[in-house]
């Protein structure tokens, strides 16, 4: 069973033995579906297929999505808090060494200091907001609307893929980036998190493609999942 073919049978939660998609009487039961889905293991895919597949139950599952979407963000927002803490603490150490206690300031010492002071730079850019987990519910729900109408990339016809110019093979679809579907203008983005665009491309745009290619993944895991559970239950 294709994998689209499992979400939309659990979005339309077909009724005992209804028709099946090749047109053939006997598809599955809803208690099959409904067994199929609990054969997915618990977790943000989990999750993330009711609340875009089957958005009854999701509601009903909210709690269990928001500690999905924490037990994912928050370990990352930590390592990213502690990778700039050291930084600094690397740069601090750094510039404190220049000279110590009156001594001649090295080649060696300036040295480290200019590599220090990149290392904070780096970790300082590649750093989320401060306040990215005060904003998770925002960010989650908006990650999570544009999953729900997406559409497939116009250029790819959501394959994620194009065949190579130059002859070699395929290569990633450059106008979706490779996820298969249609891009969502920054803009827009900006305002279903109620940000402006500036703000957004400046400090919010590297979590909210995070959070989308990670929940985009969970997702499609959850799919192939259920797709084989479906298979091996009907």
């Amino acid at each position: 069973m294709r994998l689209n073919d499992a979400r939309e049978l659990l979005s339309s939660r077909t009724g005992p033995k209804s028709m099946s998609f090749d047109g053939v009487g006997g598809g599955p039961s809803t208690h099959e579906i409904v067994a199929a889905l609990a054969d997915v293991p618990q977790g943000l895919g989990h999750e993330l297929l009711q609340a875009l597949w089957w958005p009854e139950s999701g509601l009903r599952r909210r709690e269990q999505l928001r500690q999905a979407v924490v037990a994912l963000v928050a370990p990352e927002f930590t390592r990213q808090m502690h990778a700039l803490a050291d930084a600094r603490t690397e740069f601090g150490i750094a510039k404190a060494s220049m000279g110590w206690c009156g001594g001649v300031v090295t080649d060696t010492q300036r040295r480290e200091v200019r590599r220090s002071e990149q290392a904070l730079e780096d970790a300082r850019s590649a750093a989320w907001p401060n306040n990215t987990m005060e904003q998770l519910g925002v960010l989650a729900g908006a990650v999570i609307a544009e999953m729900a109408g997406a559409c497939d990339c116009s250029r790819c016809a959501g394959k994620k893929v194009l065949p190579d110019p130059a002859g070699a093979g395929i290569v990633s679809c450059g106008d979706c980036g490779g996820s298969g579907f249609e891009h969502l203008s920054g803009r827009k983005r900006a305002a279903a998190i109620g940000a402006d665009w500036s703000a957004y491309s400046r400090f919010w745009r590297p979590v909210y493609e995070w959070m989308l290619a990670t929940f985009r993944a969970a997702e499609a895991r959850a799919a192939k999942q259920f797709s084989k559970a479906l298979t091996q239950d009907v």
